[in-house]
C-alpha cells in the first residue's frame, strides 16, 4: 500500500466510519465555512471580564499605576482576539465590533485597581473560569479560522492565538519572558489540544458545531485545572552528551536566568549533571 493511500484512509475513511457511527443529531453535511459558533452573550462578557481582571492584577504586582494596569486589562482580556481577527482579515475586529468586550476589560481594570487583594483570595474558583475561557477562545478561534477557508494547521495557530496571545503581550510589555513559553501548568498545551479536537471534530467527523464546542472546551478545562491541581508542568531541555567512561548520560540544563549568566555564569553550558 502506498503512503498516500494510507493518508486517504485516515482522512476520508476513517473519518466516514466513525460519523457513520453516530447519532444523526451530532452530525451534518454543511460545509465548516457557512456558519460561525457562537459563544453564549453571557459567558463572552464573563471571560472578558476574567481576562482583564487577570491582567489588571498582573500590573498591581509589578506597582504599575492607573494606565498601566487598564493597558494590561485591555490587553490581556481582547488581546488575542484582536491579533486573530487582524490576521484573518475578514469578519472585522470582534473587540471593537462589540462595546460590552471592551466595558468589561474596563470594568475589571477598576476592580483590579480597588481590590486585588480579593481577587488573590478567590484565586481557586477564578481558576475554574479561567480555565473555561482558554477553552471557548481556543473553539473561537480555530472556527473564525476554518469560516474563513483556512486549513487545519492555521485554524488550530488561530485558536491557540486567540487563547493565550493575550498574556503573551501582557508579558512582553512588562519585560518578561511569556509565560506560555517557561515551565508551567500547560495552559497552551491545553489551548493546542482543544483547538485540534475541535477541528478534527468538525472538519472531519462533521459533527455539529455546537457539540464540538462543549466537547473540545470541556477537553481544555479539564487538562487545565487538572494541570494546576496536580502540578504537571511542560518538559525544560534534557540533552544527552558523551563524557569518559560513561558514552551516554542525561544532562539536565538549569533554569538560569539571562541576567545571572550576565554576571559571569559560564555559559549556558553551566548544567547539573544527574548521577547515573
Amino acid at each position: 500500500m502506498e503512503p498516500t493511500d494510507l493518508a486517504a484512509i485516515i482522512t476520508t475513511v476513517v473519518p466516514s466510519i466513525v460519523a457513520s457511527a453516530l447519532p444523526s443529531t451530532v452530525t451534518t453535511t454543511a460545509p465548516v465555512s457557512e456558519t460561525v459558533v457562537r459563544v453564549p452573550f453571557f459567558y463572552e462578557v464573563t471571560a472578558a471580564f476574567i481576562g482583564g481582571l487577570s491582567g489588571a492584577v498582573h500590573a498591581d504586582e509589578r506597582r504599575m499605576d492607573i494606565s498601566g494596569i487598564v493597558t494590561l486589562a485591555i490587553v490581556n482580556a481582547l488581546g488575542g482576539g484582536i491579533v486573530r481577527d487582524v490576521l484573518l482579515q475578514k469578519h472585522g475586529i470582534a473587540a471593537f465590533q462589540h462595546w460590552w468586550l471592551l466595558a468589561a476589560a474596563l470594568l475589571a481594570a477598576l476592580f483590579g485597581f480597588f481590590f486585588s487583594p480579593l481577587y488573590r483570595k478567590l484565586k481557586g474558583p477564578f481558576l475554574y473560569l479561567d480555565a473555561l475561557s482558554l477553552g471557548l477562545f481556543a473553539v473561537v478561534g480555530a472556527d473564525k479560522a476554518l469560516s474563513a477557508g483556512l486549513n487545519v494547521i492555521p485554524a488550530v495557530l488561530l485558536g491557540v492565538i486567540t487563547s493565550v496571545g493575550g498574556g503573551m503581550i501582557r508579558d512582553v510589555l512588562c519585560g518578561e519572558t511569556p509565560q506560555i513559553m517557561r515551565p508551567g501548568t500547560l495552559s497552551a498545551t491545553a489551548a493546542v489540544l482543544g483547538s485540534s479536537l475541535y477541528v478534527f471534530l468538525v472538519a472531519y467527523l462533521h459533527i455539529v458545531k455546537p457539540v464540538g464546542l462543549v466537547v473540545a472546551a470541556s477537553t481544555t478545562l479539564v487538562i487545565r485545572v487538572l494541570a494546576v491541581k496536580r502540578g504537571w508542568t511542560t518538559p525544560t531541555p534534557v540533552h544527552l552528551t558523551t563524557a569518559p567512561g560513561r558514552p551516554w548520560r542525561i544532562v539536565r540544563v538549569e533554569q538560569v536566568s539571562p541576567d545571572e549568566r550576565a554576571k559571569g555564569d559560564p555559559d549556558p553550558a553551566d548544567v547539573k549533571r544527574d548521577r547515573p
